[in-house]
């Protein structure tokens, strides 16, 4: 790699000029994030005793001009070289200091990683929270050539000490420096080290008889006789690179700095097994929440607790990331205020998510942001759409220190505008908790903006990252990334890091049979006819009847009016689960309107579907059924809720959603049926779709009551007697309401029976959720009504 220029004769290198990470100018005050030609190449740089930077890369005619021989390294304790760079750290404010010091490419790296970090273009300085002094300091230790000296007043702090190496005592410092300038473009025979478990490293490179003696000595060598490669214990990573150094003809690529920064410890005495995460003390959390979890959720829980806040949670679907993030969320609670990224679709199922989780929140404390408009900081939880979230002000989204980024995959495209607005975001705040059961779509490349979120100072550049995990290749049009290499050592860098992620079928034991989830949509984008014909139909349900009859009518007409409110809301929903990864899965609804619009939208985005309703020949069915069982590809089965609740298999999906409500249960429970059957090997998850201040504040409570008497009877599919009893889940309705109302339900089905938690809700303008209990009425639907209601439904 080619060294940064000299400096210009007479130009002196002030203590507080600070330089970006990717200028390759050398010209004082480079702005961060600025990227000159092919640059920077800041790996390959070097720094002079003085401070004046090396004009090329540092010779390599003999290892001990770089790393010292091994017989030095044995012979002295371990300690810092003579530092090339000096700098101080000065007080910034009141809880602040900033770091007055010369340039250095992996100074800065280090810096961009600190998560209250912050650049000062006027002063061209970086300043930090005073709470990461002690990380910052510890930080510094590893690099060899830089030294500041500490904070007036803070000079007796704990520093953590740093983790020594097996090979003579060196610091993981010496290890980072051989992260740069390894290239040698005389060498005939080149090879690269490759991470094969998180206790051995392997040396691809073809045959030398100098290595293979070299590899002879290592006492953890061991050859592979299929694959005809050697590998070697962490723990003699350093001693084979020196002496690897000394054979001229020869190029070994170090490992990654990452997966040195990763596995430090393993580098001073390797371990086979990983060690166990420490509990944590949750007693500052709601008992109500950290009762509910499941034993790997709370694992999960420790290990973001044990990364300090900043993690990816990529379990798969249905087991519990939100209840995990709302858990991490809360043992942070005095950083809040809290900000949730969320798809438009479930931005306020996390509203309910909280109220249920966490009572000891105030209702007034949440904040569901609807529209640009809203108030951006209202409460001390505030939700917001990927969407919205480039329209909030930048002065105030940069006050969030925790943030929660719910399907954080939609931000694997970083030119597009919600990465744009997510990323400053997200490396500014403390803690950066990412949900995602499908963290890369098709491809690595769409990890790295997960990566550089969680952990910033990983890959700096975006080009380290697809060189070695991207099979990046030089085309006549530029660099393409869209392969894939050194995957295995990927996975291992991410789980040992930032990761942590478990498959249903590594935690089936723990689940029930069945995991039934209310997703709470808004009626959104409807026209003003349909608006005002709803808002009426609202009305009169709230004014009461004189006979059951007007009551039954005025309901059905409701339902009615319902499905058309409903349209766009399931089908964003239905698009989110599409992108979210989610290959196969039922969709129920009882309207053909809606029918007819999920397919219509399927169709556009070309989306493969089955679509089974009352006018579907009986002949076809069974052939539609095995289209959709053995599709390789993503299928999507439209079903009518009346029409297709039985005698159908559908086993190799385990997620039905329902975009309608039903007023028998019973149906319901056929209709879910069709998944969970014999040859489903897996745990189903159920969302039912319910909108507020429509037919299902009426049609839930109604359902709810019919399964409790059948429960009672003995009746019911599942046993719900003993269940009713412990939750008194249906609560009846006053008719002198004066405010819309929504009933949200969130239970678990297992073979012993049935979980129900319910509370009703009132949704004030701004989209903030109140929880409140109430009384009212119930409202039943006969068979002859039924019929007459045929006409507007399959």
């Amino acid at each position: 790699m080619c060294g940064r220029p000299p400096k210009k004769p007479g130009r002196s290198m002030a203590l507080n000029t600070m330089y970006d990470i990717h200028s390759g100018s050398g010209k004082a005050g480079a702005e961060p994030g600025k990227s000159p030609s092919a640059a920077s190449k800041f790996y390959g740089l070097g720094t002079t005793t003085s401070g004046a930077k090396a004009t090329g890369p540092v010779p390599r005619t003999n290892g001990k001009e770089m790393m010292g021989s091994a017989s030095s390294s044995e012979a002295a304790p371990a300690k810092k070289a003579a530092a090339a760079i000096k700098g101080r750290c000065v007080k910034h404010g009141d809880e602040r200091f900033r770091v007055e010091v010369g340039y250095n490419a992996e100074l800065i790296c280090l810096f961009k990683g600190i998560p209250s970090k912050n650049y000062d273009p006027a002063t061209k300085m970086w300043n930090f929270g005073i709470e990461d002094y002690p990380s910052l300091m510890s930080e510094v230790q590893r690099l060899q050539n830089v030294t500041l000296k500490p904070l007036e007043g803070m000079e007796d702090i704990d520093i953590p000490a740093l983790i020594s190496t097996a090979s003579g005592g060196a610091t993981v410092g010496a290890l980072l420096a051989m992260c740069n300038n390894w290239q040698r473009p005389s060498a005939t025979l080149k090879g690269k080290c490759l991470l094969v478990s998180r206790s051995r490293f392997e040396v691809d490179i073809g045959y030398h008889v100098e290595v293979i003696g070299l590899f002879k000595q290592m006492s953890s060598r061991n050859y592979d006789m299929k694959t005809r490669k050697w590998s070697f214990l962490l723990e003699d990573y350093q001693q084979l690179m020196e002496a690897s150094l000394r054979i001229q003809q020869v190029e070994v690529e170090p490992l990654p700095r990452p997966v040195v920064q990763a596995f430090a410890s393993q580098f001073e005495k390797t371990s086979v097994n990983r060690p166990e995460v420490p509990d944590v003390d949750l007693s500052a959390v709601d008992s109500k929440l950290v009762s509910s979890l499941m034993l790997f959720q709370m694992e999960g829980v420790s290990f973001a607790i044990s990364r300090e806040g900043r993690l990816l949670l990529a379990d798969d679907m249905g087991l519990g990331k939100t209840i995990q993030a709302i858990c991490i969320a809360a043992y942070y609670r005095k950083e809040w205020p809290l900000l949730v990224v969320a798809p438009s679709s479930v931005r306020f199922t996390w509203a309910e998510a909280f109220h249920r989780w966490l009572p000891s929140v105030s209702s007034d404390s949440i904040n569901v942001i609807v529209t640009g408009r809203d108030s951006q900081c209202a409460g001390l939880i505030n939700i917001v759409s990927f969407d919205l979230l480039g329209k909030m002000d930048k002065s105030i989204t940069s006050s969030f220190k925790v943030i929660i980024i719910d399907e954080s995959h939609f931000l694997k495209n970083v030119k597009t505008a919600r990465c744009k607005s997510a990323m400053p975001l997200l490396k500014n705040a403390k803690r950066v908790i990412l949900l995602s059961g499908t963290p890369a779509m098709s491809r690595p490349a769409e990890l790295y903006t997960q990566i550089a979120a969680v952990r910033p100072n990983f890959f700096p550049r975006f080009h380290d990252f697809g060189v070695r995990y991207c099979d990046a290749k030089q085309m006549p049009w530029g660099w393409d990334y869209s392969g894939s290499s050194n995957m295995n050592e990927l996975k291992l860098l991410l789980e040992e890091s930032i990761m942590i992620r478990r498959l249903k079928s590594d935690v089936l034991s723990q689940l029930p049979a069945k995991q039934r989830k209310m997703v709470v949509i808004a009626p959104e984008g409807i026209n003003a006819k349909t608006k005002a014909a709803l808002a009426a139909a609202a009305k009169e349900m709230a004014q009461g009847f004189k006979s059951k009859v007007q009551e039954k009518e005025a309901l059905l007409l409701f339902y009615n009016r319902t499905a058309e409110a409903k349209i766009r809301s399931v089908i964003e929903y239905i698009l989110d689960l599409l992108e979210s990864g989610r290959e196969k899965f039922l969709v129920f609804a009882h309207h053909k309107l809606v029918l007819d619009n999920v397919c219509e939208e399927l169709g556009k985005k070309n989306v493969g579907f089955i679509r089974i309703d009352g006018t579907t020949p009986s002949a076809d069915r069974q052939a539609l059924c095995q289209k959709f069982q053995f599709s390789e590809k993503s299928c999507v089965a439209v079903l009518s809720i009346t029409a297709a609740n039985m005698g159908l298999t559908l086993s190799s999906a385990d997620l039905v959603v329902f975009a309608e409500l039903f007023w028998n249960p019973g149906v319901l429970i056929q209709a879910e049926d069709r998944v969970h059957r014999i040859g489903q090997t897996s745990s189903v998850n159920i969302h039912y779709l319910v909108a507020k201040g429509t037919a299902d504040d009426y049609l839930w409570p109604m359902i709810q009551e019919k399964i409790k008497i059948l429960g009672q009877a003995g009746l019911s599919e599942a046993n719900f007697s003993e269940t009713t009893e412990a939750a008194d889940f249906f609560y009846k309705v006053r008719r002198e309401r004066t405010s819309t109302h929504h009933y949200t339900v969130s239970y678990l089905s297992s073979p012993g029976g049935l979980v129900l938690q319910h509370q009703l809700c009132t949704w004030d303008i701004k989209g903030v959720v109140c929880l409140q209990e109430e009384t009212g009425q119930n409202v039943g639907l006969g068979v002859g009504r039924y019929r007459r209601y045929r006409r507007y439904a399959i």
